[in-house]
């Protein structure tokens, strides 16, 4: 009498091959157990050792035993145990006793990773038959890479969840295709969850090939609890974790990997063989994560374009200007991206003595906050104006760095402890003093302006969006490329304006002060601004003579040609009115020098030969200083002296 034949499903792993094990249990003439990972080895003492590395896979064989003889788990332990010293052939042989007049269909998505092992199942039993289940590669990669234990479960195989779903599907082609076609057939996951009409077909040409009549219960593996869809502890078989807890089909499974899918990830040999099995994966629309990745590769590219470009005549002005560029290149992500919640602001000092552009002060606190004020929303900004403060503003930025409306200190009603509450929105506030925005502000500014930090308080301030704000949300791929962009942008539009002013600047201004508007450099809207693009010799100096002027704040500061302070951590690159010495009539003398010439004001060139030098006049009184410069070298200056 010949052997019952055993039959097998073979597929790649993820590809469906647990759905379709549950929906063949549902044929009475069927035995379709959970992976018993039987196929793989000769003998029951491979298997073992094969165990001791991969334990999670004990239990499909248990659970299987446990179905058959009605045993407790402990029980299907004793009696898998007893089968230590057999064949795999006699296993299944038993299990065959067993399973009476049903047929066996074993499912072992290990064997499509196992060409080698295929041709034996022919000569355990020379009439088994095959289902071949396929799935979207997008689907099987990304169903892989979001699993659990991704790293264990892949760690064997070369290439990834990529090479998983090629190989699998290769060695099953290969393999089938030296059979007759009536021993075989294929069907695809998305087939089996699409449609009913699809499983329908699908379903009944499996059974066409097992020689069955079709069940109809085959169509719904949530039909019954009799298809070992779960297990008790020590009987739980791998697959699909999801299957038990689901309740029905669901056809949106068909796609739903797909949509954080890149079809330009894979290789070519991985889309030929899909466009083979009927993926056509030009035909996929790229996902948000690729849109992410573009969106970075673009600033990334425009990062390296902007290195290359920088070419500016003296060395270090060459350095800092790489070192400019990675400066900005961080401050565009944290403004865009780490910094841009406006449902739950918080300020955040924009520049200091490491992030530095369009001439910041070393006297002043930038502090910035995203905001939206669009679709009637308000914020409050609440603070404290310490007694002394020597100037603290408050603005709006818009779309595009436009300066929207201000509050100047004086415009803010203090409480008697030097608090304050007002309102941020595009309408009066009823109760507040209210900063009326026109609908496009994307940031608020809040700047103070030292004389000296050692003696000075610094102000508090904080911001909080008004009414329930939206819940929070996981980070989202279309939303990070969006902000990316906006990042190249800004880098953009940093490096645009910082090269505009220093092409004028070593032209227009060259030794002289001129005044400038400042609009495009995000100035302080109360500052009259001069400035000086400096140069001398390494054996000369410069005398920067004036009259002081009737201002709130005044001073001097060195600059590079990225409009970057002078290092002020290390030396005295800016002076203001409360520091420089004047005679009786306010007239004072300032000294740009390489070294110390023992000058009353001195500005420290930390090593630049050339570079801006800026006069900041806030809420200046009548005219600006009209200033007097001299060029000498160090022993004409030491010989005046």
């Amino acid at each position: 009498m010949s052997r019952r034949p055993v039959h097998f499903v073979i597929g790649s792993g993820r590809s469906g091959t647990t759905l379709l094990r549950v929906m063949l249990a549902g044929h009475p003439q069927l035995f379709s157990p959970p992976e018993m990972v039987l196929a793989p080895y000769d003998t029951m003492a491979e298997r073992t050792k094969h165990m001791e590395a991969r334990f999670w896979e004990k239990g499909g064989l248990r659970r299987a035993v446990l179905e058959l003889t009605g045993s407790t788990v402990d029980e299907a332990k004793e009696h898998v145990a007893r089968l230590a010293d057999k064949t795999v052939p006699e296993v299944y042989d038993h299990l065959q006793e067993l399973v009476g007049d049903k047929f066996i269909i074993d499912k072992c998505p290990h064997l499509a990773m196992m060409p080698e092992r295929l041709p034996k199942l022919l000569e355990w039993y020379p009439e088994a038959r095959f289902v071949w289940i396929v799935r979207h590669p997008g689907s099987v990669i990304k169903s892989w890479q979001n699993m659990p234990m991704a790293e264990v479960m892949l760690g064997d195989f070369e290439g990834g969840a990529e090479g998983v779903w090629r190989s699998s599907n290769e060695n099953c082609k290969q393999f089938l295709a030296t059979l007759p076609e009536d021993r075989w057939c294929r069907v695809t996951y998305e087939d089996l969850v699409n449609s009913p009409e699809t499983r329908e077909a699908s379903l009944r040409r499996i059974c066409d090939t097992l020689g069955l009549e079709y069940a109809p219960a085959m169509a719904d593996p949530y039909g019954d609890d009799k298809r070992m869809i779960s297990g008790p502890k020590g009987a739980r078989a791998i697959g699909d974790p999801n299957m038990a807890g689901r309740k029905k089909i669901d056809p949106s499974l068909a796609t739903k990997w797909l949509r954080s899918f890149d079809p330009r990830s894979v290789s070519a040999e991985t889309k030929a063989l899909a466009t083979e099995l009927g993926y056509d994966l030009d035909a996929l629309d790229l996902p948000p994560i690729a849109r992410l990745s573009d969106a970075m590769q673009s600033l990334f590219d425009y990062a390296k374009k902007l290195e290359k470009d920088i070419d500016l005549p003296m060395d270090l002005d060459a350095v800092e200007g790489r070192r400019f560029l990675l400066r900005m290149l961080a401050e565009s992500v944290d403004t865009f991206v780490e910094h841009s919640t406006v449902d739950n602001p918080e300020f955040r000092h924009a520049e200091g003595p490491h992030r530095k552009m369009f001439a910041d002060n070393p006297d002043t606190d930038y502090l910035r906050a995203p905001i939206r004020l669009d679709d009637g929303r308000v914020y409050a900004l609440r603070g404290r104006i310490p007694e002394g403060t020597n100037y603290a503003g408050i603005l709006y930025y818009g779309k595009g760095g436009r300066i929207g409306n201000r509050f100047v200190d004086q415009d803010i009603p203090l409480n008697a402890d030097r608090s304050f509450e007002i309102r941020l929105a595009t309408t009066a506030q009823e109760g507040f003093p209210t900063l009326v925005g026109d609908g496009d502000e994307t940031a608020v500014m809040v700047r103070q302006y030292f004389t000296n930090r050692d003696t000075e308080e610094p102000l508090s301030v904080e911001i909080e969006l008004l009414g329930e704000p939206p819940a929070p949300t996981p980070l989202d791929a279309s939303w990070m490329a969006r902000r990316i962009y906006l990042s190249e942008r800004m880098l953009k539009a940093v490096f645009e304006r910082t090269l505009m002013a220093y092409q004028m600047a070593n032209k227009a201004a060259l030794n002289q002060f001129i005044q400038i508007p400042g609009e495009a450099l995000f100035p302080t809207p109360d500052n009259t601004y001069q400035v000086c693009w400096y140069r001398f010799g390494r054996d000369q100096c410069m005398r920067v003579r004036a009259k002081l002027p009737t201002s709130r704040y005044f001073s001097l500061v060195l600059y590079n040609a990225w409009m970057e302070s002078l290092d002020y951590t290390r030396h005295t690159i800016s002076l203001n009115h409360t520091e420089i010495e004047a005679d009786e009539d306010g007239m004072f003398e300032v000294v740009l020098s390489h070294r110390d010439l023992g000058q009353t004001n001195r500005l420290d060139t930390a090593g630049h030969h050339a570079g801006f030098l800026l006069a900041r006049n806030l809420l200046l009184e009548g005219e600006p200083p009209q200033f007097e410069i001299q060029v000498q070298y160090e022993h004409e200056f030491l010989a005046d002296e």
